[in-house]
């Protein structure tokens, strides 16, 4: 545990060199004074992780020093040394912030067992911080790239939010970033140390997302061979996001709005209900409006979820976004394979502005990390982007209903074989642009006899 910095705070002398010499001996680097006042000198001049103190001291004492300590930096561990006398007083400064006390005499072993347990929790304490900053990192708001006007107005309805309780539903095209939108408004809010759970309501059975979202109890169904929490339930105090909210199933939906309403959930096979505080995201590509009139969707639970909306532009629609957008991903994916590629040509970035881009932002990152593996030369050239961007679109391209494309089914294939261009022929890259997952990908593959 080399590297961590603990201060000794001890007017006797002879007490003070005594625990200097344990402590150093632990291999942490260490350093004592013989006051509070100087403590506190030495505290606002060295990051210290600990800090072990006597309780008497002449002037400022060991209760005001873990005082002033706490108000400087609240990460600074502290341990109270104190006599028998005095343990209430110990006591107290324990629910002042302090982490253990010691009592005198004590034998050398009885310190180094505190000041490791101490420093474990120092450690697992820094992890966390680290995490935490590597999340805000993550997820802030320089991540959403885009100056468009549609863009600005999405940066402050986040921000507007991020705090509040207030369910979020964001609407837009599949590829738009919506679980990036959710996930900064978490990471930016009061709520970022509390958990954010992500469900694809589109990827499981009325069932099985039922079980998920609430819970289930041993034997409520076959394979329920204990109890199991929902994500409602593990997501408590911090955010669930829900994409593609607009797949749930007709009979899972009044239990949903029973949830948003009152925050009660029921686990499968269980009578017993229970209080949650979540806030909810959702998300869909999908128009809830015209489901509601068409009755696939409860009207009353569209109206409680759309009290935020945040929609998301689609990429062709935000063209002075592409470049930007372009040179982003250029420098991630650079770095990340090694590549000294700093540039993309004028001619890249027009026909770039000038694509349709069906898969919107997604589309456009899968398309700069396959020119960026494909590039050879120090900026991105024509030759490394994939033929839907290079060759003009034919007649059957610009008019669908054109005479070469006689039915829907060869429309279908069409527009499949143009997107696995696009993605160099991966097929998780194409499931994801076109909306299903990648089993249903390859079920239409084979009824359309694509290789």
């Amino acid at each position: 545990m080399r590297g961590y910095k603990i201060l000794i705070v001890e007017d006797d002398l002879k007490m003070n060199q005594g625990l200097l010499h344990i402590i150093s001996k632990q291999g942490y680097a260490a350093e004592s004074v013989d006051s509070g006042e100087k403590a506190l000198e030495k505290i606002k001049n060295t990051e210290f992780d600990l800090v072990i103190s006597d309780l008497k001291l002449p002037g400022i004492d060991g209760r005001q020093l873990l005082k002033a300590t706490k108000k400087y930096d609240a990460n600074i561990l502290f341990v109270i040394i104190t006599a028998y006398g005095t343990v209430d007083t110990a006591v107290a400064a324990m629910k002042e912030g302090a982490e253990d006390y010691i009592l005198k005499p004590f034998d050398m072993e009885e310190l180094r067992l505190v000041v490791k347990k101490i420093m474990e929790k120092r450690k697992l304490l820094l992890s966390n911080i680290r995490l935490q900053r590597q999340l805000e990192k993550k997820y802030t708001f320089e991540n959403i790239i885009g100056t468009s006007e549609a863009m600005m107005t999405v940066f402050k309805t986040i921000n507007r939010v991020k705090d509040s309780r207030t369910t979020v539903l964001i609407c837009g095209e599949t590829g738009t970033g919506k679980e990036l939108v959710a996930r900064a408004i978490h990471f930016n809010s009061d709520k970022a140390s509390k958990p954010y759970l992500p469900v694809n309501c589109a990827a499981l059975n009325e069932n099985l997302l039922a079980s998920e979202l609430f819970g289930h109890v041993k034997g409520a169904f076959t394979g329920a061979i204990s109890d199991k929490r929902g994500l409602f339930e593990a997501a408590d105090g911090g955010t669930l996001f829900l994409d593609e909210i607009g797949d749930i199933g007709a009979g899972l939906q009044q239990t949903f709005l029973r949830a948003l309403e009152n925050g009660e959930i029921q686990p499968v096979g269980s009578f017993e209900r229970k209080k949650v505080t979540v806030r909810i995201i959702a998300a869909t590509n999908k128009n809830l409006e015209a489901m509601v009139e068409q009755g696939s969707f409860r009207k009353d639970l569209y109206y409680r979820l759309n009290v935020v909306i945040i929609n998301l532009p689609r990429l062709r629609e935000r063209q002075r976004d592409i470049g930007i957008l372009a040179h982003h991903f250029l420098k991630r994916y650079s770095a990340q394979n090694n590549k000294s590629i700093k540039r993309i040509s004028q001619e890249v970035l027009r026909l770039l502005e000038n694509y349709d881009w069906p898969g919107n932002v997604r589309e456009l990152e899968n398309i700069i990390e396959r020119a960026t593996l494909f590039e050879v030369s120090s900026e991105i050239t024509p030759d490394s982007l994939p033929s839907a961007l290079t060759t003009p679109p034919s007649v059957s391209d610009t008019e669908p209903f054109s005479k070469d494309i006689k039915s829907l089914e060869q429309l279908s294939k069409k527009h499949i074989i143009k997107v696995l261009e696009t993605t160099g022929g991966n097929k998780t890259k194409a499931s994801k642009l076109l909306g299903v997952n990648r089993s249903t990908l390859w079920r239409i593959m084979n009824r359309l006899k694509l290789n």
